[in-house]
């Protein structure tokens, strides 16, 4: 029986190796998924005060433009949460278009709009 159990942890351990070396130079979709969070953390810990619904429009800070300029790198991640209920319920999309205009970033037709 040990036998048969070594066995079987071999196999499952090739089966393993032999996957990984299949979607090796992938990317993983996990990886952009993270990137895109990442992006929109950054965003809002930089911008925040300068899109938010509550307060004055205003002129956005040097970080918050580098980071705006940054995230143009994941623009469909960021136009999808944009148009999510969290974003809609947290953001004044005016000032979102302010801010990325004062940045120098192009924000594409129809970004932020639901998609479904």
């Amino acid at each position: 029986m040990t036998q048969l159990s070594s066995a079987g942890l071999l196999a499952a351990t090739l089966l393993l190796l032999a996957a990984a070396a299949a979607v090796s130079g992938q990317p993983s979709p996990h990886v952009e998924v993270t990137a895109c969070q990442n992006d929109i953390d950054a965003l809002w810990r930089t911008c925040k005060q300068y899109v938010q619904k509550e307060g004055p429009k205003q002129k956005p800070s040097s970080d918050c433009c580098k980071t705006v300029q940054a995230a143009e790198a994941h623009e469909s991640c960021v136009c999808d949460y944009l148009g999510s209920p969290d974003a809609k319920g947290k953001l004044s999309m005016e000032k979102v278009f302010y801010v990325t205009k004062q940045c120098g970033v192009t924000v594409p037709a129809g970004c932020g709009s639901n998609r479904f």
